[in-house]
């Protein structure tokens, strides 16, 4: 099959793109070289590319790897300066690269620093290769081009690659036209649906609130995350993969998608803290395994207010509390800046001992509390007023209360059950609330507390049965 013969799907204008880069991280490393290899009615017309300089050191890796050399990038232009031009080039044609996903999350992260979109249509080599050689071992450009006997006098540069990746693109098609053709037209209807996926897979999630678990090899679980949007935030993942090198990676492993939806957002955002701090996937950083919280208590004393460092089960009735922290240095980093900006007594704190006038009112930074100069009166005002930006607001309730979330459209209800800004547990059925109250082993969270604070202020009008 000759340039000329390729399928008719491939006579479109196609770029053939590859992109060199100091690392992995699309947000942390820069690109040092890209190639663009235009194709038109099958046949080369033109060859770009461009040495760029990456703003920043060129790892010992990248040089042994590709032989380039730092000197080689000094003065050349950074990617903004080449930006306009790259995207005009590329305009209007069929992107084509090998692990294309890797070499766009470079390129977009550099067009959205620039303020440039890129929108076209993508197809990648390697998922062509993948859906065509199920059989093969390994699908990196250089096992393949092994495989099919294509000659590589340079790797890890970015003209050689894109040369390799345009033989690479002749031979698939070349083993099986109609197989070819089939693929690819599969592929391009599916640009931002992972190779292991399906189309129907994703049109098959619900439009509606709850949570989605992210699979990989073996059942690994990668992600667990929440949405209002079950599909459109789930398809959300794969058409911004761009944004760093995480999204990227759980796009590439993802091999099953679970869903679970809720009754509404509520239900949603507290289910996902519920099994992020349960199941500990791999790549969900900001809700952790819930480790014991260190709050704040101001408590009254003969002689005047003193706070106490306490470990928070649940707000206790009556007790000022401030801050949620994590571990003890931290709690005390901020109890200790608290006293520089409002000019409260160490030692009335009980972050020093001694007696008399302590340290800070001998330099002039303690209103002298300690020793008499101020009423012990204006000192704890300032104290509460200290505490006030890092308040916890006190359980407005009696007791346990239910908040009730109804999707009328699918007939759900959810009870979320809660007891001191603790979530107990939801159900659908109100009859096992009495189960929940019986065994309240829940700890009180600093992401449940959140959760809850800001939904019903954004809620006031929300269903509420106190139990």
């Amino acid at each position: 099959m000759t340039d000329a013969e390729l399928p008719a799907a491939l006579q479109r204008p196609l770029a053939l793109l590859d992109v060199q880069a100091t690392g992995l991280h699309p947000q942390r490393d820069g690109i040092w070289e890209i190639a663009v290899l235009l194709v038109d009615e099958g046949r080369v017309s033109e060859r770009l590319s461009w040495l760029l300089d990456p703003g920043q050191p060129l790892p010992a890796s990248v040089v042994a790897l590709s032989g380039v050399l730092a000197a080689e990038l000094h003065g050349q232009p950074r990617f903004a300066e080449i930006a306009g031009e790259l995207l005009e080039v590329l305009h209007g044609r069929l992107l084509v690269g090998h692990n294309l996903r890797f070499d766009l999350a470079f390129l977009r992260q550099g067009l959205l620093a620039a303020g440039l979109p890129l929108r076209a249509r993508q197809l990648c080599t390697l998922r062509l290769a993948r859906q065509l050689h199920p059989e093969l071992p390994a699908y990196g450009l250089d096992a393949l081009c092994a495989h099919f006997a294509i000659p590589r006098f340079l790797r890890h540069r970015a003209p050689a690659d894109v040369e390799a990746c345009w033989q690479l693109l002749q031979c698939l098609a070349r083993q099986d036209a109609a197989a070819f053709e089939r693929s690819l037209r599969g592929q391009l209807r599916k640009a931002a649906v992972p190779h292991q996926l399906s189309a129907e897979r994703l049109a098959a999630l619900p439009e509606r609130p709850g949570v989605y678990y992210f699979h990989g090899e073996g059942g690994a679980l990668l992600y667990v995350g929440k949405s209002r949007n079950l599909r459109r935030r789930v398809q959300s993942h794969f058409q911004n993969d761009h944004a760093s090198r995480r999204s990227l990676q759980i796009a590439q492993q993802v091999r099953e998608i679970r869903v679970q939806p809720t009754a509404g957002e509520l239900g949603a955002l507290l289910l996902e803290a519920a099994e992020v701090a349960r199941l500990q996937p791999l790549y969900n950083r900001q809700l952790r395994r819930q480790r014991e919280l260190l709050s704040w208590a101001l408590r009254g004393t003969a002689d005047g207010l003193r706070p106490e460092l306490q470990a928070l089960q649940q707000l206790q009735p009556g007790i000022e509390h401030a801050g949620l922290f994590r571990a003890r240095r931290e709690a005390l980093a901020w109890l200790r800046a608290q006293a520089r900006e409002h000019g409260l007594c160490l030692r009335l704190l009980g972050l020093e001992g001694g007696q008399g006038a302590c340290f800070a009112a001998q330099l002039g930074q303690c209103s002298g509390a300690c020793c008499g100069r101020e009423a012990r009166e204006a000192h704890d005002a300032r104290l509460r007023t200290a505490f006030g930006g890092r308040r916890l607001a006190a359980w407005p309730w009696r007791g346990p209360v239910a908040l009730v979330e109804r999707d009328l459209v699918h007939g759900l209800s959810e009870w979320h059950v809660l007891d001191g800004w603790r979530h107990l547990g939801s159900v659908a059925d109100p009859q096992r609330i009495a189960a929940l109250l019986a065994c309240p082993d829940a700890l009180f969270t600093r992401d449940t507390y959140r959760i809850l604070r800001s939904h019903l202020r954004r809620h006031p009008d929300m269903e509420i049965v106190e139990l």
